[in-house]
């Protein structure tokens, strides 16, 4: 299989999570979306904690829905792990960091957050 060459997707991880946003790409419009669903338990983790994803009690997910004017296609959603590529119909998609701030989890703001991800077409 031949190297793909990734696009960073726009995500601001300061503006917390959940986020969605729109992209344009391969002349088509999408919605992508991502959530952490972190389980707490017993385990309380102080406001400064970094989750580094995923890990066994905490993960994100990406949804991507493809819009036009005919209505919205759902291509994906899945549980994300790094350095993994996943393809989505003539998407590709990879993660190389995912790093999220407790204080991140339905809040914005700079607590030290960091989520890259890129877009490649199949």
């Amino acid at each position: 299989m031949a190297q793909r060459s990734y696009l960073l997707l726009p995500i601001n991880a300061d503006e917390g999570f959940p986020q969605a946003f729109r992209l344009n790409f391969l002349d088509n419009a999408y919605r992508v979306s991502l959530y952490v669903n972190a389980l707490e338990g017993d385990q309380l983790w102080p406001d400064d904690y970094i989750f580094q994803l995923p890990k066994a009690d905490a993960f994100m997910v990406m949804t991507v829905v493809r819009e036009d004017p005919s209505g919205s296609t759902f291509l994906f959603r899945r549980k994300l792990v790094l350095d993994f590529e996943y393809e989505a119909a003539e998407l590709a998609f990879v993660f190389r960091k995912m790093n999220v701030a407790k204080r991140n989890l339905n809040g914005i703001g700079a607590f030290g957050s960091e989520v890259i991800g890129g877009i490649a077409a199949r």
